[in-house]
């Protein structure tokens, strides 16, 4: 009985690469590189990611800026807003 709960909790551990972690611990050195190593890849694929997402708003704003000046009522109104921001400028 005792055998087959021992051979239960060994290929559960072996499952677990549960050596993989215990030689991690003995060597933490390489432990703390790899987690460098995780962490600097995390930071870059956020910072990608969010600079692809921010673009493709900005390129959507853009285009929909685009179509809202050429509607009569609020094309009138930005460009008076442009001028009084250019006039406000230049003084």
């Amino acid at each position: 009985m005792e055998d087959k709960i021992m051979d239960r909790v060994a290929r559960q551990l072996e499952k677990a690469n549960f050596a993989g972690y215990v030689e991690l611990l003995n060597r933490p050195w390489r432990f703390f590189w790899i987690n460098f190593l995780a962490g600097t890849a995390r930071g870059l694929g956020t910072a990608l990611g969010m600079t692809a997402v921010f673009a493709l708003v900005i390129f959507v704003l853009i285009n929909l800026l685009k179509s809202f000046v050429q509607v009569p009522i609020l094309g009138s109104y930005i460009a008076q807003l442009v001028e009084f921001v250019n006039a406000a400028v230049k003084r």
